[in-house]
C-alpha cells in the first residue's frame, strides 16, 4: 500500500533552551548576527532593532522576549534567521529572528506532531507539540500575531 503523507520540510530553530517549528518555505536565509540599529528610542524589549540585510532594513525581534521563553546568557554566540512576511508585503516584506543556534532541517507529517495539551500557551503561541517517535518538543509560534506586533514598530524598507 502506497504511503500518502504529505510530507513539509521544516526547520527546528533553537531559541535558548526551547525550539520553534518552521516551514522552511516562509524562512529567507540564515545569517550570522549583526547588532540591530534601534528603530525607536523608545522601543519595546523584544524588538532589538533594524539590521542591513541584501540593502534592507529588516526587523529583528528577540522572540523569547514575544513569546515568554526562557532568555539565554548574553555570552552566545547568536545566528539571525531572516523569514518571509506573511501578512503585509508592502510594509514587512521580511523580518528576523535571533537564534541561539544554527536550526535543523527535519521533514515532518501531520501524524508526526503531537499537540501537547498539558502546555500553557501564551500569546504568540499556536501550538506545543511533541515530535513523534523523538524526544523533541517544539513550538509553533503564531506568525499573524507577531507580524501584526512589528507593524506597529516597522517602516518599508
Amino acid at each position: 500500500m502506497p504511503n500518502n503523507d504529505i510530507f513539509i520540510r521544516c526547520l527546528l530553530i533553537p531559541i535558548g533552551e526551547e525550539q520553534l517549528l518552521l516551514p522552511s518555505a516562509i524562512i529567507a536565509e540564515i545569517t550570522s548576527y549583526s547588532e540591530p540599529t534601534p528603530i525607536t528610542k523608545q522601543q519595546p524589549d523584544w524588538l532589538l532593532g533594524n539590521i542591513d540585510w541584501r540593502n534592507k532594513n529588516v526587523p529583528l525581534l528577540a522572540v523569547e522576549n514575544i513569546l515568554s521563553l526562557p532568555t539565554v546568557s548574553s555570552d552566545v554566540k547568536y545566528h539571525t534567521v531572516i523569514l518571509y512576511g506573511l501578512e503585509n508585503l508592502q510594509r514587512l516584506p521580511f523580518y528576523g529572528f535571533r537564534i541561539t543556534e544554527m536550526p535543523r532541517s527535519f521533514m515532518v507529517t501531520a501524524d508526526s506532531l503531537l499537540n501537547n495539551q498539558d502546555a500553557k500557551i501564551g500569546p504568540g503561541l499556536a501550538y506545543h507539540v511533541n515530535i513523534h517517535n523523538t524526544e523533541k518538543t517544539a513550538w509553533l509560534p503564531d506568525l499573524d500575531y507577531l507580524e501584526n506586533l512589528l507593524s506597529q514598530f516597522s517602516s518599508p524598507s
